[in-house]
């Protein structure tokens, strides 16, 4: 079930598949060019985050102003309020994190993969939030779509 979620959501669902991941590309790169990688990453989808948020927003309004104008009622409801818990989820992607050295872990190497490690866990949890909020975003879109076909074949 995990491989199923994983490829669905496109992003590896557990630890120890981020571990395994982690563990083949510290093999063909070097462990400090993997963090900065893993850091761009995470800035990466930060960036992402604040975009689909700017925009859940613009179909919120819209969503809005549709129920003033006689669109279905229900299908304008329930694309506000998935696009509201997609905000919610996107949202957590946008708090600031730090990820410290392990001082339990006296190798050198072996603290380093594990923050790559720990910074790879977060890009994945943020992974599945933003892939989950834009789904719902989706969603909420051809709701207002429907809506929109709904109104031009109503007599």
């Amino acid at each position: 079930m995990p491989n199923l979620f994983a490829s669905l959501i496109g992003v590896p669902a557990t630890e120890a598949q981020v571990r395994a991941e982690v563990a083949k590309f510290v093999k063909t790169r070097d462990v400090h060019a993997m963090r900065g990688v893993m850091s761009e990453n995470l800035a990466h989808i930060t960036s992402k985050s604040g975009a689909l948020l700017q925009a859940q927003g613009i179909f919120i309004a819209v969503a809005t102003y549709l129920l003033t104008q006689g669109w279905p009622r229900a299908l304008a409801l329930i694309s506000i309020f998935l696009l509201t818990v997609a905000s919610l989820a996107v949202m957590t992607n946008l708090r600031t994190v730090f990820i410290g050295r392990d001082t339990r872990i006296e190798d050198d190497d072996a603290a380093e993969i594990e923050i790559v490690v720990q910074t790879s866990l977060l890009a994945a949890r943020r992974g599945i939030f933003f892939n989950v909020a834009l789904y719902l975003t989706f969603l909420s879109i051809l709701l207002l779509g429907i809506g929109s076909a709904l109104l031009e074949v109503q007599p």
